[in-house]
């Protein structure tokens, strides 16, 4: 098989499976105590008890109100996980208590939003012509980068080569009109190991719905995340259900589910119950030729796979990255926003770029192409962006609720 590479927007930025998953308690379907570590509880305050059950609102978990330790998880600073390199100074920031859903967003909900209001995604939509001539021009370069490798070259690999620059130019030919950026496993030895354009590309009928390109379907995935998706997508589908993107520090607190400045949503050791025990959808093997699928997924996991948080999330730990309600800037946590009482993260004058009209919103949690090779975004602490013209296959989002909104 020749070497797959297709057209990559070339403002992507890339944020980024158990044998069988540690047993629940029965009585609660909280991970038992062996697996994840003690919780601490957040200082008093008018929202630090739950409400009653009668008052939670369907599928979503109550994070009470407290400060908490924001930003990156130890050890990682100035490491290599390119998705930790944004993530300090570590900060307290408080956030008054809020609702959240205990899962992401799933493709059974998404489909219900798009069936009763007939919402068509950015994916679904023909690209801006501003896009499309950024694709080109970027997949021109990506050409001649090829070219060049293609002379130093020889036997097979050359081919591989010459066969992927023929693709290109027939990608070149009529510009992608819709569509979502796809991982897909690269052939061959890598020519550039950070050369993102080897694993990613722009899939023009990708799309929610066929969330891995052409031939693929939600049948069998209807509780897996919704995929391919933007921060506007995700907003609507807030606003349609009564709720609202999670901020920044929210979603690290309900994360981190009452653990103070620890590596994993579930305590200290990445593998409690031993090395063959996985508490989240990750990627484990040769990055990025061969997932080994240790922990049982290939790519998305349905949610509830692996145990909750000591909150009640699930999934706070890879599977998707899930897009929040902040702008996205490198060093966010040196502005003053970082730091107060529930912070919203930097303002559009902070964080966009007077040259582009490319709006970047910040993405947790890390996704099934995570690992300890690539960018440990499964950490909580670890952040990344994404532009809201760039959907892919690994990114979704949760929903949360004001306290006093679901009071109402």
């Amino acid at each position: 098989m020749s070497l797959k590479l297709f057209i990559l927007a070339p403002t992507i930025v890339i944020l980024n499976s158990c044998s069988e998953p540690p047993e629940l308690d029965p009585a609660d379907g909280k991970t038992p105590a062996s697996s994840l570590e003690s919780v601490s509880a957040d200082p008093a305050s008018s929202h630090s008890l739950p409400p009653t059950q009668s008052d939670r609102p369907k599928g979503m978990v109550f994070i009470p109100a407290g400060p908490f330790h924001r930003g990156g998880d130890a050890g990682e600073m100035g490491g290599d996980s390119v998705s930790h390199q944004s993530a300090y100074p570590v900060h307290e920031v408080h956030v008054d208590a809020f609702w959240i859903d205990e899962t992401e967003v799933t493709n059974r909900q998404f489909m219900e939003f798009v069936e009763a209001t007939g919402y068509k995604t950015f994916a679904d939509r023909p690209l801006p012509p501003d896009r499309a001539r950024e694709l080109r021009e970027d997949t021109e370069r990506h050409l001649a980068r090829l070219e060049l490798f293609a002379s130093q070259a020889t036997g097979e690999k050359q081919g591989q080569i010459l066969a992927a620059m023929e693709q290109l130019r027939e990608d070149l030919k009529s510009a992608p009109l819709e569509g979502s950026v796809i991982f897909s496993t690269p052939e061959g030895e890598l020519e550039d190991p950070e050369g993102l354009s080897q694993w990613w590309g722009w899939e023009p009928e990708a799309n929610w719905r066929t969330p891995g390109g052409p031939g693929t379907t939600l049948e069998g995935l209807e509780d897996h995340p919704v995929v391919n998706v933007t921060h506007k997508d995700a907003a609507a589908f807030a606003k349609w259900a009564g709720k609202r993107l999670p901020t920044e520090a929210e979603w690290e607190k309900a994360a981190r589910g009452g653990l103070d400045r620890k590596p994993y949503v579930w305590g200290s050791e990445k593998n409690p119950d031993g090395k063959d025990s996985w508490m989240a959808n990750i990627w484990q093997g040769e990055w990025p030729h061969k997932n080994s699928e240790a922990d049982g997924f290939f790519a998305t996991a349905p949610v509830k796979s692996f145990p909750p948080n000591g909150y009640g999330l699930y999934d706070a730990s890879g599977n998707v990255w899930e897009i929040v309600a902040d702008l996205y800037h490198p060093r966010s946590y040196e502005l003053p926003s970082a730091t107060v009482p529930n912070s919203t993260g930097p303002t559009p004058g902070e964080a966009n770029d007077p040259e582009t009209d490319v709006i970047y919103r910040v993405t947790k949690g890390g996704s099934f192409l995570c690992s300890d090779v690539w960018c440990k975004g499964y950490q909580p602490g670890s952040r990344d962006g994404i532009d809201d013209d760039s959907p892919s296959n690994h990114t979704g989002f949760r929903c949360a609720m004001d306290v006093r909104n679901s009071e109402d």
